[in-house]
């Protein structure tokens, strides 16, 4: 356990001297300025954790995922972590573990940000029962884009490479925009959290079952690809 959290910190570290959290934040501002339609508190925690769950928990985390596999190949190290007395499974594991802390650290702050700016907006009806359920919200959904985020790592090992996963991350927004509204969407495991933030009812089984899918492919396959593929 104790090598296992040695090499998360170790992750972590990489992830944030990549600086990624840090764009992915700043591009998250920047959109609330544009956009910045809004009066009141309601509206504007709704628009922007929307916003927040589909361009940033699609798109951004993807774009995460896919860097820190990817990068392995492309600075050739992924030979160095191999060769190294550690399981396989247990580098996939903490490189997994390591891009969920970062997903929810980006997120508690993306929520503070949020806040803030709307404070300096001077929205009016703010309710802290209203925005603590829409951050409820944003928070489980946070955890379906991280579910789905996990299939980047496996892509890239097929690809041994970033671009074709972020690739397939701009794809799977297009589609949670495309769908997100028809009645198809709860089915479609990238549509799924912009339709729970919208409204929880909406999402069934079929729709948490096909992001699990989507876990099972992108872990399990992850974790063979490096324990059989890569050694070849």
């Amino acid at each position: 356990m104790k090598q296992i959290w040695s090499m998360i910190k170790i992750e972590v570290y990489k992830i944030i001297r990549g600086h990624i959290p840090i764009y992915i934040l700043a591009f998250y501002s920047f959109l609330i300025f544009i956009h910045m339609q809004s009066s009141t508190w309601e509206a504007f925690l709704n628009n922007t954790f929307f916003m927040y769950s589909t361009v940033i928990g699609l798109m951004g985390f993807g774009i995460l995922s896919s860097w820190a596999f990817g990068r392995e190949y492309q600075d050739g190290t992924y030979k160095d972590i191999l060769s190294l007395p550690i399981p396989r499974t247990s580098l996939v594991c903490a490189k997994f573990l390591a891009l969920e802390l970062c997903f929810i650290g980006t997120t508690v702050i993306a929520i503070g940000v949020t806040f803030g700016l709307g404070s300096c907006f001077g929205l009016t009806g703010f309710d802290l029962f209203l925005a603590g359920s829409v951050v409820k919200r944003l928070f489980i959904a946070t955890l379906y884009n991280i579910s789905l985020s996990f299939l980047y790592p496996f892509i890239a090992g097929i690809v041994r490479g970033v671009l074709a996963p972020v690739s397939v991350s701009f794809g799977a927004l297009i589609m949670a925009v495309v769908f997100g509204s028809q009645p198809v969407g709860r089915y479609i495991p990238w549509s799924v959290p912009g339709i729970y933030l919208s409204d929880p009812q909406i999402v069934n089984s079929a729709g948490r079952l096909s992001i699990f899918i989507i876990v099972i492919i992108g872990v399990y396959g992850t974790i063979l690809w490096w324990n059989y593929a890569d050694q070849k």
